[in-house]
C-alpha cells in the first residue's frame, strides 16, 4: 500500500464568516473573473472532537487533512491596530484503504487516548468512522453543505486583462455559502506566499468600512467546527 497523499499542498489562507456579506463587498468579487467554469456544490463530512488540532474530513471517497503550520498578522487599520492573520495550512488527500501508520496520526491529532494496539488497515470512511468511534466516544461527523465558487483577483492592476492564469500575481478569492449547520457564507483568500494574501487582503477590502468588519467572524474551519461541534453557532 502507497502511504503517501495522492495530492499535497502548502498555502496560506485568509479566512472570515458572515450571516450576509455587504453587497458592496460582493460585488467586488462577483466582478472577479471565475478560476472555474460554475459553482460547485458539496458535502464534507468533518471528523471531529473537543480537542482535536487536525481538520479532517471526507469528501465523496476520499479523506483530506489540513494542518495548521503558523501564522501572521495582517493589520487592517493601523490606526486602531485592528489584525486578523493569515494562516499556513498543509493540505494532504488520500484515499481509501488508508495505512495504519495514516491512522494512528489521525487518531493522535483528535487527541484520542486509550488507543487499541492492533490499529491496522482502513479499507473505506465507513470502517474508518465505525474504529474512530470504537476508540472514543467523544469523535462526532458533522456533515455541512457547501456552495463554492472560486474567482481570481490581481494584486497588479498590469495583469488584469491577462487570459494567463499561471502568471503568479493571481490570488484565488473563495466565498461558499453553508446551508448546515449553520445558515453562513464564508469568504477566503488562498495563495502559496503569505505576501501575495495580504497584498490581497489590502486591495480587496481597502473600501470596507468598520461596521461591516464587525459583522465578520475572523476563524478558520477547524475553530468553526468546533463551534458546531459543541453545539453552539458562530452568529447567534
Amino acid at each position: 500500500m502507497n502511504g503517501n497523499p495522492k495530492f499535497s499542498e502548502k498555502l496560506w489562507e485568509w479566512r472570515s464568516f458572515s450571516k450576509t456579506f455587504h453587497r458592496g463587498l460582493l460585488n467586488v468579487i462577483q466582478g472577479l473573473p471565475m478560476k472555474f467554469d460554475r459553482p460547485t456544490q458539496m458535502t464534507d463530512n468533518y471528523v471531529w472532537t473537543p480537542d482535536c488540532n487536525l481538520n479532517i474530513k471526507l469528501r465523496e471517497k476520499d479523506l483530506k487533512i489540513k494542518e495548521l503550520m503558523g501564522f501572521q498578522p495582517c493589520y487592517m487599520d493601523s490606526t486602531e491596530g485592528f489584525a486578523t492573520y493569515a494562516e499556513q495550512w498543509t493540505t494532504e488527500v488520500y484515499s481509501f484503504p488508508i495505512s495504519a501508520f495514516l491512522l494512528k496520526r489521525i487518531v493522535k491529532g483528535l487527541k484520542i487516548s486509550n488507543v487499541s494496539k492492533t490499529l491496522h488497515t482502513v479499507e473505506d470512511k465507513e470502517q474508518f468512522i465505525e474504529l474512530l468511534r470504537a476508540q472514543s466516544n467523544s469523535v462526532r461527523v458533522l456533515s455541512i453543505f457547501k456552495q463554492r465558487e472560486q474567482r481570481l483577483l490581481s494584486i497588479d492592476d498590469d495583469l488584469k486583462d491577462n487570459g494567463n492564469k499561471e502568471i503568479g500575481k493571481l490570488v484565488t478569492v473563495e466565498i461558499s455559502h453553508l446551508a448546515s449547520p449553520e445558515d453562513v457564507s464564508t469568504l477566503s483568500i488562498e495563495d502559496s506566499t503569505t505576501d501575495k494574501v495580504i497584498a490581497a487582503i489590502s486591495k480587496m477590502m481597502s473600501d470596507v468600512d468598520k461596521e461591516t468588519y464587525r459583522g465578520m467572524k475572523f476563524m478558520n474551519y477547524l475553530q468553526a467546527v468546533k463551534v458546531w461541534g459543541l453545539g453552539k453557532r458562530i452568529f447567534d
